[in-house]
């Protein structure tokens, strides 16, 4: 498992190119609403959320043995649900498309195999259940 940060940093040119791509390919408005908030923390915050949610995904590659399904799988989920709305309000459509894009999108599948090469599909399964569970 790698020890190097999740989310390293990113220029203002990069960031807007990110925040660009991200517009075309899902709901332009939430992505712009999204990066206002973003750009509304202090260096400090937005550090601190960046270290916290690549807390979450070290935790969640610890955690794999235990099972998609564990409780402390489930309770990991339930922290990084929480942590998305840094971000914006994820719903249970949004939670399971980020669930499959983590594991099928490149960039994103290199990012989460970088912390462990098993990560991405695990969190595909791991998600999926987890949205089963808030849809019950």
């Amino acid at each position: 498992m790698s020890k190097k940060p999740v989310f390293g940093q990113w220029t203002e040119a990069e960031e807007d190119q990110y925040t660009d791509e991200a517009a075309r390919r899902w709901d332009e408005k939430t992505v712009r609403q999204s990066q206002k908030l973003w750009k509304s923390y202090s260096a400090e915050k937005q550090q601190q959320i960046k270290d916290e949610g690549g807390a979450i995904y070290v935790d969640l590659a610890a955690a794999m043995p235990q099972g998609a399904e564990s409780a402390a799988v489930q309770a990991i989920l339930a922290r990084w649900h929480q942590h998305l709305r840094y971000f914006y309000e994820p719903t249970p459509e949004i939670l399971a498309g980020l669930g499959h894009g983590y594991n099928n999108d490149p960039a994103f599948h290199a990012t989460f195999a970088a912390v462990h090469p098993d990560l991405p599909a695990f969190m595909e399964v791991a998600i999926t259940y987890y949205v089963e569970q808030l849809n019950a």
